[in-house]
């Protein structure tokens, strides 16, 4: 990519794409892009609840990125909230450190509660709409646990 601006374009191409799939709800996407004075870099995200799945669930997405000077997309921070009927929901994030690295990586995943911070690679917008595509709307989700969940504390 060239341009923050491609960038922003490529992202609202997936977007589209789930749309056709019947997988995202047909709606003026939310998404937003404030481009950095260089423009190639950015601030990504959904404005208002999300981006509205068709059975109700949602995604919320924060990106802040920069291009390298190939091109690629990098991440220096970023959150993917998918949150579905009934409570449950896992976050993806990548934020600054600045402490116990045990307790709280750079990367991390939350499910159901804020606590604990499970560590994970870094991941991108790509392979958390893939992630939700397969375990939610995939052939197989019949079989999926935590379709209904019910937490008590």
């Amino acid at each position: 990519m060239r341009s923050a601006s491609d960038y922003g374009a490529y992202v609202r191409g997936l977007l589209v794409d789930l749309v056709r799939e019947g997988i995202l709800r047909r709606q003026v996407l939310p998404l937003e892009l404030h481009i950095g004075p260089d423009g190639r870099s950015g601030y990504l995200f959904t404005a208002g609840p999300g981006l509205l799945y068709n059975d109700g669930a949602v995604l919320k997405i924060e990106e802040a990125f920069r291009l390298d000077a190939v091109g690629d997309v990098q991440r220096e921070r970023y959150a993917y909230q998918y949150e579905r009927l009934g409570g449950y929901y896992f976050r993806f994030e990548r934020e600054s450190h600045d402490g116990d690295l045990v307790y709280k990586p750079e990367c991390h995943l939350h499910v159901l509660w804020r606590l604990p911070h499970f560590p994970t690679a870094s991941q991108g917008l790509e392979e958390i709409l893939d992630l939700i595509r397969v375990n939610f709307y995939g052939s197989h989700r019949q079989r999926l646990v935590g379709q209904s969940i019910a937490v008590i504390v």
